[in-house]
């Protein structure tokens, strides 16, 4: 359940925003990003986002699961390209919508990983 709420979310946030900047995730293998690259990729926006919206909690779930990913099915390399991804997702973000906007549209999207 968590796997299919994570991809869910994820995809409802990113789907709108990332093809609309005609920016995606290049997967390492196949057509889709995996389960892992996707998570990385949400943990480099939302750390990236807690940064610059000044969000105090962050879910701790999320990193050690990012963590896992890394030691487990990324890789050093592989996975910082991911966490970088994601970070730059929110930076292309902030610059269409502004870094007020933003920041309240994740706020909306991932309340169980992110809160002020």
């Amino acid at each position: 359940m968590k796997k299919f709420f994570i991809l869910s979310c994820l995809a409802y946030f990113s789907c709108g925003v990332t093809f609309a900047n005609k920016e995606a995730l290049k997967p390492a293998n196949g057509e889709q990003p995996t389960y892992c690259e996707q998570l990385v990729s949400l943990h480099g926006l939302l750390s990236r986002a807690q940064l610059q919206c000044g969000y105090t909690q962050y879910n701790q779930e999320l990193i050690d699961d990012s963590r896992k990913c890394f030691e487990h099915e990324l890789g050093s390399k592989r996975g910082t390209e991911v966490l970088k991804f994601g970070m730059r997702e929110f930076d292309r973000n902030e610059s269409k919508q502004g870094r007020k906007a933003i920041c309240a549209d994740l706020l909306k999207s991932f309340p169980e990983y992110i809160r002020k």
